[in-house]
């Protein structure tokens, strides 16, 4: 056997070993961002569930363009918040979540459950 029937194979093996081990080794953490890019990161759950409740009841009777018009104009709220008023905001809707019985915080834990289960999130967390 000449020495390149010998080589070209160890050599390949070795390549296609090296593309597994890449393929099998963990990549970089997804972006943060899912819902609003990120501007939400400062609210727990409970208060993020609070505000999507609130938010669902602003826009009940608006059309779509009212609705995006709306998102557009919290996002543009929530960017120009500074750390003392996100503080204050979150403060607000953990007051409201305290203030909900147990069964309509259950409730809307479920409501919640039922939508991301009927909407998940693509890969990157949604960006």
């Amino acid at each position: 056997m000449t020495l390149s029937r010998l080589i070209l194979p160890a050599l390949a093996a070795t390549f296609m070993a090296t593309a597994s081990f890449a393929a099998d080794s963990p990549s970089a953490p997804p972006p943060r961002g899912g819902y609003m890019g990120g501007q939400m990161d400062f609210l727990t759950p409970e208060e993020r569930m609070m505000l999507f409740t609130q938010m669902r009841s602003d826009t009940v009777g608006m059309t779509d363009d009212q609705r995006r018009a709306f998102r557009d104009q919290q996002r543009a709220k929530f960017a120009s918040m500074t750390n003392a008023d996100k503080q204050k905001f979150a403060a607000g809707l953990k007051a409201k979540w305290d203030a909900l019985s147990p069964g309509q915080q259950d409730q809307i834990k479920q409501q919640m459950a039922d939508f991301r289960a009927s909407h998940p999130m693509p890969p990157g967390g949604g960006q």
